[in-house]
C-alpha cells in the first residue's frame, strides 16, 4: 500500500475547532485508526507510526484533544462525568464529522483513559482497542502531577517553562534520551505552553493532592467496563518512568483476554522511542481484530443515567 505524508488540517467537532493529523493509504481495506494523545501531548506523538498504519491500509487519523495543542478548549467541559461524559460524546462526535462508523481506537497515557471511557461509553463504535502505558484506569499517578492540581499552579508552570526544563521533562519519557528525536523537543516547545491550562483543569478534575486520582471519578467506568466486549491490546515500555509497566497487571484486571506486549529498552513514549517494534505488535493486532465478530453485551452501548451527586463522579463542572 501507498500513502501520502502526514498532512494537518482543522474540522470541526460539534462546534470546537479541532485539529488533526493524518496518512492516508491509496485503498483503505478497513476502518480506520483513531490516535490520542497523553496529557500535555500532541496529534504529533504518533506521526512516527503513522505511515506504517496507512501503508497496511487504514487510515491514520490523530488528533489534538480540546484544550491541547492547537485545538479548541471545550467550556466547562465534565471530562468523565458518569452520566454524559465530554471526552465519551466528544469520541462519536469526532466519529461522525469524520464519516467513520468504526474504528481502531488507541489511547497514550492519559489518552488511554480517554479512549477506554470512550470505548464504554460508546463501543458499537469500536472495532478495537489498545492502551498504551495508560492512565488514570489504575490508581498509580506520579507525585509530580499531584502538585499541580495545587492553587496558582498554572501561573508557576508558565513561569517556570524554558528550552532546558522542557527538553528534560521530554528526555524523562525516554529510556535512551538519544532516541528522541530534535523535533518532539521542538513541538514540546511549540505546543507545551498553550496546553498548560487545559492539563491543570483536567487533573483538577479528577485528581486529588492527597489520593491522586479519584475513586469517585474512575469508579463508575470501571463498574461498567464490561460493556466494551471487544479485543484489547496493551503495550508498555519496560524501563517507564512515568507509570512503571508493572502496571499492565493492574490494567490486565479489567481486561483479562486483553494481549499484552511490553517492549524492552524502551520509555513511556513508545510509538516515538521504539516504532518500528510498536508497529510490529500493533499492526498484527489490528489484522487479527479486523476478523473478530463481536457484538455490544445485553444493556451495553450509553450507560444509563444516574442519580446526580458526589457519587456520579461528575468532572470538570465549573
Amino acid at each position: 500500500m501507498i500513502c501520502t505524508d502526514v498532512s494537518a488540517r482543522t474540522i470541526s467537532v460539534d462546534g470546537l475547532r479541532v485539529r488533526m493529523i493524518e496518512a492516508v493509504p491509496e485503498r483503505e481495506r478497513d476502518e480506520p485508526v483513531l490516535l490520542i494523545h497523553g496529557l500535555g501531548g500532541w496529534a504529533e506523538n504518533w506521526s512516527a507510526v503513522m505511515p506504517a498504519i496507512a501503508e497496511s491500509g487504514r487510515r491514520a487519523i490523530a488528533i489534538d484533544l480540546p484544550g491541547f495543542g492547537e485545538s479548541e478548549r471545550a467550556r466547562a467541559p465534565r471530562y468523565f462525568d458518569a452520566d454524559a461524559p465530554f471526552y465519551g460524546r466528544f469520541f462519536v462526535a469526532l466519529l461522525d464529522a469524520l464519516g467513520a462508523r468504526r474504528v481502531h481506537l488507541a489511547g497514550h497515557s492519559f489518552g488511554g483513559a480517554v479512549a477506554f471511557t470512550s470505548a464504554i461509553w460508546a463501543p458499537e463504535r469500536l472495532r478495537s482497542l489498545t492502551l498504551v502505558a495508560p492512565g488514570g484506569i489504575g490508581t498509580a499517578l506520579p507525585a509530580g502531577f499531584r502538585f499541580l492540581v495545587l492553587p496558582f499552579m498554572e501561573h508557576i508552570t508558565r513561569w517556570r517553562r524554558s528550552p532546558q526544563i522542557t527538553r528534560a521533562v521530554v528526555h524523562s519519557c525516554f529510556f535512551d534520551p538519544a532516541r528522541c528525536p530534535e523535533e518532539v523537543v521542538q513541538q514540546a516547545e511549540r505546543y507545551g505552553a498553550p496546553s498548560v491550562g487545559e492539563m491543570i483543569r483536567v487533573l483538577r478534575a479528577g485528581v486529588s493532592f492527597r489520593r491522586g486520582i479519584r475513586d469517585e471519578v474512575r469508579r463508575p467506568w470501571l463498574d461498567r467496563r464490561e460493556r466494551y466486549a471487544g479485543p484489547v491490546l496493551l503495550l508498555w515500555g519496560r524501563e517507564d518512568r512515568i507509570l512503571p509497566a508493572s502496571l499492565v497487571e493492574d490494567v490486565r484486571l479489567l481486561a483479562p483476554d486483553a494481549e499484552v506486549r511490553v517492549i524492552p529498552s524502551c520509555g513511556h513514549l513508545v510509538m516515538v522511542e521504539r516504532p518500528r517494534e510498536f508497529t510490529d505488535a500493533f499492526l498484527p493486532f489490528l489484522d487479527r481484530a479486523s476478523h473478530q465478530e463481536w457484538g455490544v453485551p445485553a444493556g451495553g452501548g450509553r450507560p444509563p443515567r444516574q442519580a446526580s451527586g458526589p457519587s456520579s463522579g461528575t468532572m470538570g463542572d465549573r
